[in-house]
Parts: structure tokens; sequence; C-alpha cells
């Protein structure tokens, strides 16, 4: 099915229809938030909330960049709440 087609679906709460559309995209994701956070288990959490970020935005994506682009943002903001979530930590 096209990308459009699945799109409309999505937005119209089809959660098959929106993992479809990820679907392609879950790896490079997943490997982006592992390269900007250096542990696994935090890339899991961080794309995890990307994609429930994603589900939730799907009606507000206007198709002004790409999927991916979109996608990629959102992980990388929620890579960025994860550092953030981290404590500080002392350098001697």
């Amino acid at each position: 099915m096209d990308e459009s087609a699945l799109l409309q679906r999505a937005r119209a709460g089809d959660d098959s229809a929106f993992e479809e559309l990820v679907a392609p995209y879950r790896a490079q994701l997943q490997a982006h938030c592992y390269r900007l956070l250096a542990s696994a288990h935090d890339a899991d959490d961080a794309l995890q909330d990307a994609l429930i970020g994603a589900w939730r935005g799907i009606g507000g994506f206007e198709g002004r960049s790409s999927l991916r682009a979109w996608l990629y943002r959102i992980a990388t903001n929620a890579a960025l709440r994860v550092v953030a979530g981290r404590p500080r930590r002392l350098l001697s």
C-alpha cells in the first residue's frame, strides 16, 4: 500500500496502518537514538516515547517534510528529553 493511503488511515486512528507506516524507519530511528544516547536501554525508551508521540501527533503531520524527517525530529526530541532527565555528572 502506498504511503499516502497509510497516512490517511493512520490519521483516522488505524493503528495497524501507523505500524506499517513507521516499520521501515524503526531500525534507523533506533540507531539514531543509540548514537545520541550511547545506551541501548535509553535508546529503547526514547524510541518508544518517539513512536507514542508520533502516534499522538500523526493528525498534525502536514506533509511539508518527508515522513522520515518528521519521525527523526520526534526521535531526536525524545532522546534529548532522556538526556535532560539524566542526573548531572560531576567532573573532578
